[in-house]
């Protein structure tokens, strides 16, 4: 079922349906018809975008701190970064927050992120557990260490785990990287 909270084409379909009611009225007894009659549907229309503007869902603020985290990467900043991060995070390889920070400090310094797009992305949301999965083409600046090796693209599948704090944030508590380049890796092979 679509979410009325984040695509407002529920809302104008339900517009759609109550515009072809009214017709319908109108047609059959023309003397209930009303000047106001159509203000019904635009006002649905206008509801349903105010809804989806506002009112900001799970997967929406998943999203947002994902794309925190990508801001933060292209513009050399660590403190965003810092901020999406559960202070109870590990993964394979990484068994603080404090070791994940350095490592993303050292891939700030080296990898030095120009662009990063989307080739798909997904979100699952279980209770206050969530999981993220991406593939995403990534652009290296010319003056990064790993474009001055030759390698100015690299495509990276990876999924983030999220936890929801009490006051309604959502924080990544564990990563692993899934491929590179379409070649299957993990944490391990890449801090090896």
């Amino acid at each position: 079922m679509w979410n009325v909270f984040e695509y407002p084409f529920v809302g104008i379909a339900a517009a759609g349906v109550v515009m072809f009611g009214l017709w319908l009225l109108w047609i059959l007894k023309p003397d209930k018809r009303r000047r106001w009659h159509p203000l019904i549907p635009l006002g649905i229309v206008a509801l349903a975008f105010a809804v989806s503007y506002f009112v900001q869902t799970d997967k929406e603020k998943i999203l947002n701190a994902i794309n925190i985290g990508i801001k933060a990467f292209e513009e050399q900043k660590i403190e965003p970064i810092k901020e999406i991060i559960a202070d109870d995070y590990a993964d394979t390889a990484h068994s603080s927050k404090d070791t994940i920070i350095a490592y993303c400090q050292a891939m700030i310094q080296t990898a030095m992120i120009e662009k990063l797009t989307f080739l798909s992305r997904g979100t699952v949301v279980e209770d206050n557990h969530a999981t993220f999965t991406m593939e995403a083409l990534i652009k290296f600046s010319e003056e990064s260490e790993i474009a001055r090796m030759g390698k100015s693209f690299l495509i990276v599948k990876a999924r983030f785990s999220f936890e929801k704090t009490p006051d309604k944030r959502w924080l990544i508590n564990s990563s692993e990287i899934l491929e590179l380049d379409r070649k299957q890796v993990n944490w391990g092979e890449l801090k090896g």
